[in-house]
């Protein structure tokens, strides 16, 4: 059965091979449970003081926008606060705080699911917690890992499989960071830690699985980020004015509650100026030339 678990090591990219004395040895030395709370110090990026209400965002012209963005089949809700003022005679400032909480909600439904399902890999996370902590989002779980003898590599999904060779539950903790890019949010894995735990942790460790299973993590966290994006838009009484968003960050909302302030600027030139007077005239706000 060495010689086998070895293989599976092998296609997952670990060639290791484990000294059964250190094993003895690593057996009391590794008997921890799981914790949440030293799961989440552990994360190197650690958040400052970033509170935020919607008060925050207002100026002088105020508005409020309720929408929905597609995610795995389902639409999410949040709602946009945001304020424009005056900056200089051809610009205006904004800023807007987009409140997540009712997506916040659903998360663990959402992000909760299998991450890999290969020949000799299965690895099924389950999320339990997602809160705004300052200026990260932290997200407390579990990965279900199983390692396999792989009977035949070129065979598809679990149709190779052979002998069990792990099976362990692993706590994980992640911090997360929205920023902006091309004029729409998105979300980045700041830091993950994996906390396998007792026998069978260390064993994981020792093998270098812990290291595999962070990659799915962190490869699955980018696929679905990417996939997955907020492009706020404006009224469309406002539309022709094209905010440029320049600026954004993760905001705590009340207790833990995860928003997104966002900052940018309006130019307010001749052109967009007549561009938002066409839009007045066409709804009849305005009168037209006769």
């Amino acid at each position: 059965m060495g010689i086998e678990l070895q293989r599976s090591l092998a296609e997952l990219g670990a060639r290791k091979t484990v000294p059964f004395a250190f094993v003895c040895l690593l057996f009391f030395a590794s008997c921890a449970t799981t914790n949440p709370e030293l799961l989440k110090s552990e994360l190197n990026a650690r958040p400052s003081a970033q509170n935020a209400s919607p008060s925050d965002y207002a100026g002088e012209v105020q508005f409020s926008i309720s929408n929905k963005i597609p995610a795995r089949g389902k639409n999410l809700p949040y709602t946009f606060n945001a304020g424009i003022s005056s900056v200089t005679s051809t610009r205006l400032g904004f800023r807007g705080l987009l409140d997540l909480r009712e997506i916040q909600v659903q998360a663990p439904a959402l992000l909760s699911g299998t991450l890999e399902q290969s020949c000799s890999l299965n690895v099924d996370f389950e999320l339990d917690d997602a809160r705004a902590s300052g200026d990260l989002i932290e997200l407390v779980g579990s990965v279900d890992v199983e390692l396999y003898r792989c009977r035949n590599e070129e065979s598809e999904g679990t149709n190779g499989r052979g002998v069990r060779f792990i099976s362990t539950t692993v706590g994980i903790a992640a911090a997360a960071r929205a920023n902006v890019q091309d004029q729409c949010v998105h979300f980045d894995l700041a830091d993950v830690v994996l906390q396998p735990t007792g026998f069978v942790g260390g064993l994981v460790n020792l093998i270098g699985l812990t290291e595999r299973v962070e990659e799915v993590v962190l490869t699955k966290a980018k696929e679905f980020t990417e996939e997955n994006v907020i492009c706020p838009e404006m009224p469309s009484e406002l539309s022709s004015l094209n905010p440029v968003l320049d600026a954004g960050g993760t905001r705590e909302i009340g207790d833990g509650g995860i928003g997104v302030a966002l900052s940018g600027s309006i130019d307010t030139s001749a052109m967009t100026m007549m561009e938002l007077l066409a839009v007045m005239q066409s709804r009849g706000i305005v009168g037209g030339a006769g």
